[in-house]
């Protein structure tokens, strides 16, 4: 978005974190939309289709997929842990999320208490699951992993029996399915066919499984018969194939890539014959030559092995990584690039122009797979994401406000800020405008650095009311991850100015923040204070008493 003065910021579909200065990974949710919708397709609607979430969602963020793809209509997840599964339900999901791992008998209270469907390995789990279901007067729903040939995880099936009638013979727990993993493409169908025998014997005893589930990501294109009962797809979701299948040259699945990777030449130098690059470099230049630094490294997940024979895209061409990959930035060959500068983009992954750089183009260049890769890349570079807002449904929009000249903005990030308004000018706004104490006055900014992000711990927004260049009023909302028991959504300030109080400003930013909030929110005001009258008229009640004890500091609280 532009900014300009009649630019209106409406909140994004997905919470924008702290943002990286150079580095943009960014995950386009429509594409993983649209992914789901044209793998869903093909498997038959009365069979579930998991969408496997673990591993933040291999690298793409757990809670922004799993909304996206809840909106899409995936009603079945799969997950690693409990804490995974949590993070869904924070987003108010409340279909199947299963646990692929197994779990520990003292998890068994939690994954019960958040309706979680449990994968079983072994009956020792099945007594903790059926205590903790019974005490809260729930039905915990029981996968059983069966090993078909993969020999990591799973029961073996001449125990299968056995275990189906443990779990029928606990009232609060249900067998609901039968789930197996399947080794290679080449021996899969075998695999799928020994699941779906056991499957079968265990309806024939009474033992009554729903379904059974099996296909992963390769077997799903190499065994399309497999997608007639239960499916669990990871990384075709995410718009990359199977190393299996990229090898041969399958393209014709039809998924689109969801995560690029772009940064840009932060440095340009002409080196002559005879130099060296870098740390510990052991050959020197045999030709003068020019090259561009980008801040990308190892620590953001590149693999020092692309050196070799990897590149990244520049002006819609090839420029080929020279000397090695150093922690946090890299060097490439401009030769052929003689107008290439200080500030042009760098795609690591993703398309210019004609050219393309997929993430199995560059896990096959560095010896590994395409998970991996997107796996690295996620958990070391701040994810930026795209949602066309058309397609997303928000609890509330704010609209332009035509009366008296007066302009609702909304920014979640210091970028999204109209260009005339300085972080620092909202800082001095609030502190002219509010009745402050010395500790009020210290935690503006750090407020102000969680709401806008510049805090990479942070997250929340930033709602101005402005009027030609001016500010209004303002109101600073931190979000937390607090869900179900303290409400996720602080108003921190709330500051109309002075000279125009009483004007119904105040009435509009507490409006829009309540709409714009996802979830519960909650004010930290003093005793007496009058703006609890105000808060009142929207809802706010006094349900508790807040007591704090400050450690090291002599001067009372609040």
């Amino acid at each position: 978005m532009g900014k300009n003065d009649s630019d209106v910021l409406s909140p994004p579909s997905i919470e924008k974190p702290f943002e990286d200065p150079w580095n943009i990974l960014n995950i386009d949710l429509d594409a993983l939309k649209s992914n789901y919708r044209h793998l869903r397709l093909k498997v038959p609607q009365e069979y579930p289709f998991f969408a496997v979430l673990k591993a933040d969602a291999y690298g793409h963020g757990i809670r922004e997929a799993a909304k996206v793809l809840s909106e899409a209509g995936c009603r079945h997840f799969a997950v690693e842990s409990p804490q995974e599964a949590i993070r869904i339900r924070n987003q108010g999901i409340e279909d199947e999320v299963l646990l692929l791992n197994p779990i520990p008998d003292w998890m068994a209270e939690i994954s019960v208490r958040h309706d979680l469907s449990v994968s079983v390995i072994h009956p020792s789990i099945l007594d903790p699951l059926e205590k903790a279901a019974r005490d809260m007067g729930k039905t915990c729903l029981v996968h059983l992993n069966v090993n078909v040939g993969l020999h990591r995880l799973g029961i073996a099936p001449s125990k299968l029996v056995s275990v189906a009638r443990q779990v029928s013979s606990k009232p609060h727990l249900k067998l609901e399915a039968l789930f197996g993993q399947p080794r290679t493409p080449e021996t899969a169908l075998k695999a799928f066919l020994k699941l779906k025998k056991n499957y079968e014997l265990l309806r024939e005893k009474q033992l009554q499984p729903d379904y059974f589930h099996f296909a992963n990501s390769p077997t799903f294109l190499a065994h399309p018969e497999t997608r007639n009962e239960g499916v669990r797809i990871g990384i075709l979701l995410y718009g990359v194939l199977p190393m299996e299948q990229y090898k041969e040259g399958d393209s014709s699945i039809g998924v689109r890539p969801v995560m690029s990777l772009d940064s840009e030449i932060v440095q340009v130098r002409n080196l002559p014959e005879g130099s060296r690059i870098g740390y510990h470099s052991k050959n020197k230049l045999t030709r003068d030559l020019r090259v561009g630094v980008i801040p990308v490294g190892y620590y953001h997940g590149l693999n020092r092995k692309m050196t070799q024979n990897s590149y990244v895209l520049i002006r819609g061409q090839k420029a080929f990584f020279t000397s090695g990959i150093s922690m946090n930035s890299s060097t490439v060959d401009l030769s052929g690039l003689p107008k290439a500068q200080i500030g042009d983009k760098v795609t690591l992954v993703g398309r210019q122009g004609d050219e393309e750089i997929s993430v199995n183009d560059l896990a096959e260049r560095s010896g590994t797979i395409g998970a991996e890769i997107m796996m690295s890349f996620g958990k070391s570079i701040i994810r930026t994401f795209t949602l066309a807002e058309k397609d997303h449904q928000t609890q509330g929009k704010l609209k332009q406000t035509k009366s008296k000249d007066i302009i609702i903005r909304y920014s979640q990030t210091i970028k999204e800020l109209p260009a005339w308004i300085s972080y620092h000018e909202i800082a001095a706004f609030l502190k002219t405008n509010l009745i402050l104490h010395e500790k009020l006055e210290e935690r503006i900014l750090t407020t102000l650095d969680y709401a806008l992000s510049s805090n990479p711990r942070g997250t929340g927004f930033v709602i101005l009311a402005t009027k030609e260049k001016n500010i209004l009023g303002l109101v600073v909302c931190i979000r937390t991850d607090t869900a179900g028991f303290i409400p996720e959504n602080i108003i921190a300030h709330l500051c109309v100015h002075k000279d125009h109080r009483n004007k119904g400003i105040g009435t509009r930013l507490l409006q829009e923040a309540i709409s714009c909030a996802q979830g519960p929110m909650k004010v930290h005001i003093r005793k007496n204070n009058p703006a609890a009258r105000f808060l009142e008229k929207f809802g706010f009640k006094k349900d508790y008493l807040e007591m704090r004890l400050n450690k090291g500091e002599s001067e009372e609280n609040v």
